[in-house]
C-alpha cells in the first residue's frame, strides 16, 4: 500500500499504524539496499523521515508517543546530513554557475564512506523504532483528528509565510519551507480521500516546497562562500558567485510568492471544513463498498 489511508484499513487509527510501520520498514530496506548508491539511499532515508514526521503531526493530539518519536526521527535524519550537505552545496554551486553563464566543474562525489556508516546507524535506529511501534498507543483517531491536524500544519504554514514575506531573511524562508513540506506530505496522505479534487493542490504544494528548498540551498551556499570558500574544492570567484546566488534567490522569491499565495489562499477554518466534507464522503463511500 502507499503513503495514504486505504479502504482496507479497519479504522483511521489502524490506517495510521499501518502507514507508519510501512514507512519505517521501507526506511530500513532502503538504507540497506546496496544496489543503490549511498547518495541515493541517504536521500530516500531523509525522505522517509519527512513523511513520518508529517504523519505524526497529522494525528498529534491522539498519538501518545508524538514528542518522543518525532524527536527520534528528526535526530535520525540529522545523523545523515554531514556528507550529504557538502555534496548538495557543491551541486548547487555548479547549477548556479551554469545558470549565470559561467560554468565550472566540481567533484560531486566523495563522502561515501561517511554516508555508508551513517546509513548503518540509521537502519539500526529505524529497527528500534519498528520495535517500539508495536507498543504505540493511539487515542480516538478519527476524521476530525485528521482535519484538525491538517488545519494546524496549514495555519503554521500561513504564519511562517507571513513572516518570510515580512522579514525576507533566509531563516524565515527556511522556516516556511518546513511547514510547506509538512503540508505537502499531509495532502499526499489524504489525496485518495478527495478523489480527483486534490492532485493539483498537492502538486502546487510540492512545487512550493521544492522552490523553498532551492532557496535554502542557495542560502547555505552563500554562507559557505562568505566564510570558507576553500571548502568547495575549487577556485571560485566568490564575489561573482555570491551576487549570482542573490539574483537567483530573488528570482525564486518571485515564483515562491505566486505559488505561496495559491497554496495558502484559504483560511485554516475553511480548509478544515472542506477536508471534513471530503473525509466524510470518503468514509461513506468506503462503508457502501
Amino acid at each position: 500500500m502507499g503513503f495514504e489511508w486505504s479502504q482496507d484499513d479497519i479504522s483511521v487509527a489502524d490506517g495510521f499504524l499501518r502507514i507508519a510501520r510501512e514507512q519505517v520498514g521501507k526506511a530500513i530496506a532502503g538504507a540497506e539496499n546496496t544496489q543503490e548508491s549511498p547518495e541515493r539511499r541517504v536521500h530516500e532515508a531523509r525522505r522517509r523521515c519527512k513523511k513520518l514526521r508529517a504523519l505524526f503531526r497529522l494525528v498529534r493530539p491522539d498519538f501518545d508517543a508524538y514528542d518522543t518519536e518525532n524527536a527520534f526521527v528528526r535526530d535520525a535524519a540529522r545523523g545523515l546530513a554531514q556528507a550529504r550537505d557538502m555534496r548538495v552545496v557543491r551541486g548547487t554551486l555548479v547549477e548556479l554557475m551554469q545558470w549565470a553563464d559561467r560554468p565550472i566543474e566540481l567533484d560531486l562525489g566523495g563522502g561515501a564512506e561517511v554516508e555508508v556508516a551513517g546509513l548503518s546507524r540509521f537502519a539500526e535506529q529505524m529497527r528500534s523504532l519498528e520495535q517500539r511501534s508495536q507498543a504505540w498507543r493511539v487515542g480516538r483517531i478519527d476524521i476530525d483528528t485528521l482535519a484538525a491536524g491538517l488545519k494546524q500544519t496549514y495555519r503554521r504554514g500561513r504564519w511562517t509565510k507571513r513572516l518570510a514575506e515580512k522579514h525576507r531573511t533566509d531563516e524565515a524562508f527556511h522556516e516556511w519551507r518546513k511547514y510547506a513540506k509538512y503540508h505537502w506530505n499531509q495532502l499526499g496522505l489524504l489525496e485518495d480521500c478527495a478523489g480527483d479534487i486534490l492532485p493539483s493542490a498537492h502538486k502546487s504544494a510540492g512545487d512550493l516546497a521544492e522552490l523553498l528548498g532551492q532557496h535554502h540551498d542557495l542560502a547555505i551556499l552563500d554562507q559557505l562562500l562568505a566564510t570558507t570558500p576553500e571548502a568547495l574544492g575549487a577556485a571560485v570567484d566568490v564575489g561573482f558567485a555570491r551576487e549570482a546566488a542573490a539574483r537567483r534567490q530573488r528570482e525564486h522569491e518571485t515564483r515562491i510568492a505566486a505559488l505561496g499565495a495559491q497554496v495558502f489562499a484559504e483560511t485554516p477554518t475553511a480548509l478544515k471544513a472542506r477536508f471534513v466534507a471530503y473525509l466524510d464522503g470518503w468514509a461513506q463511500r468506503q462503508a457502501a463498498e
